[in-house]
């Protein structure tokens, strides 16, 4: 529907078509059909001027497949964002580049300053950065467990699930099983973190 809708708006804007376009690569990763996601990402990207949102969720995309040198590429420019400097730094550190070390410290500086604020905006970006670049499960967890309480989108339920596999936490586990399962979630990633060999252990009572 989105797609038609788009298709039969005879001069929508460029920032109507990649937000459009955006939500349909979600959409499509969702569900498991990386080449259709893709090809939506490819082509919001096309129409210039990517938003944060567009430039996160492509990111977070090629991360899962494996490219970190295209999100190098493509945040190398956008760092003053927070949640775009955390993917480039995943990136850097991905590909063993030697200034990895350098932006985690820039983010960790930042998400800092932030507990400081009592800002919780990143809370979800927090304990990711706890997870994949601190290697802090049990922060992590703590983190992804404040942020749980205030949205649960499937992004938010991946990295509570992620923090609870790496910590071995049995009860946060079987909470966010039951929740996904509750809840009907189409999500690929989450799907393989559920049917993982930790995840199978854990359900079993």
């Amino acid at each position: 529907e989105l797609k038609q809708g788009l298709e039969q708006e005879s001069n929508p804007s460029p920032s109507i078509q990649i937000w459009v376009l955006t939500l349909l690569a979600e959409m499509a990763e969702r569900l498991g059909y990386i080449a259709a996601a893709e090809k939506h990402f490819q082509h919001a990207i096309r129409l210039g001027d990517p938003d944060s949102y567009l430039l996160g969720a492509y990111s977070d995309f090629l991360l899962d497949q494996h490219r970190p040198q295209q999100v190098v590429k493509l945040l190398i420019a956008k760092t003053k964002i927070d949640p775009l400097l955390l993917r480039y730094a995943e990136a850097l550190t991905a590909i063993h580049s030697p200034e990895g070390k350098i932006q985690i410290e820039a983010i960790r500086q930042r998400f800092d300053a932030a507990m400081m604020r009592g800002d919780t905006v990143h809370q979800r970006e927090q304990s990711r950065f706890e997870l994949r670049l601190m290697h802090n499960p049990k922060r992590a967890l703590q983190i992804a467990k404040l942020n749980w309480e205030i949205q649960k989108e499937p992004a938010d339920a991946r990295v509570y699930l992620e923090a609870a596999l790496a910590l071995n936490d049995k009860n946060a586990t079987l909470q966010l099983i039951g929740w996904i399962e509750s809840h009907h979630l189409e999500d690929a990633a989450l799907k393989r973190l559920v049917s993982s060999k930790s995840a199978q252990y854990k359900a079993t009572k």
